[in-house]
């Protein structure tokens, strides 16, 4: 009896993907996720999220342990430095999303990657979030990411594995597209 290989590549189970997609193909409600944080201020510019359970493929998942991000402001900013603060939280969520779907991708179309490494920049006026000038901008004004990929496939092929990265990226989309954040009061 032949034994099978699951094919990895970029640490992506390529296998995997092509029957995740077979399978949305399918039954699109498995594609349906619902993600869930919850935060507590703690005092300050410092709150805490926990991450802890979502809903996808049909049921909610646990996770084996939740994850704890602290999100605080450096002194400048009148905070004591006890975590990233949210808008470099946002860069962290951009880069790891767009990585990912690059990463995916290229697992998809055959290319292997060594190495990628990316820096993330965005500039912020704070006249808009201190509500000084209704014509500035609240948030990132742009961001500029930089990517640095080892691999052995062309520079065109790499230019287009980042337009896909940037184009299929969930985070990405969510800042690119200004999706409607509702916000209401609990009791």
């Amino acid at each position: 009896m032949a034994q099978q290989h699951t094919k990895i590549l970029n640490g992506v189970n390529v296998d995997g993907l092509f029957q995740t997609i077979e399978v949305i193909k399918k039954d699109s409600s498995i594609a349906k996720f619902n993600f869930r944080a919850k935060n507590e201020w703690v005092s300050g510019a410092e709150s805490r999220t926990t991450i802890d359970d979502f809903y996808g493929a049909g049921k909610t998942h646990v996770r084996s342990k939740p994850f704890v991000f602290t999100k605080d402001e450096p002194p400048v900013l009148l905070g004591k430095d006890h975590g990233a603060n949210p808008v470099e939280y946002a860069l962290t969520a951009l880069a790891g999303c767009v990585t990912t779907t690059l990463v995916f991708h290229a697992a998809a179309k055959g290319v292997k990657i060594n190495k990628i490494e990316s820096t993330l920049e965005g500039d912020i006026d704070l006249r808009g979030l201190l509500n000084l000038d209704d014509s500035v901008k609240v948030g990132y004004e742009s961001i500029q990411i930089n990517f640095k990929i080892d691999s052995d496939a062309s520079e065109e092929t790499l230019q287009e594995l980042i337009e896909l990265g940037k184009k299929h990226s969930p985070v990405a989309n969510t800042i690119i597209n200004a999706t409607p954040v509702n916000v209401s009061l609990s009791k």
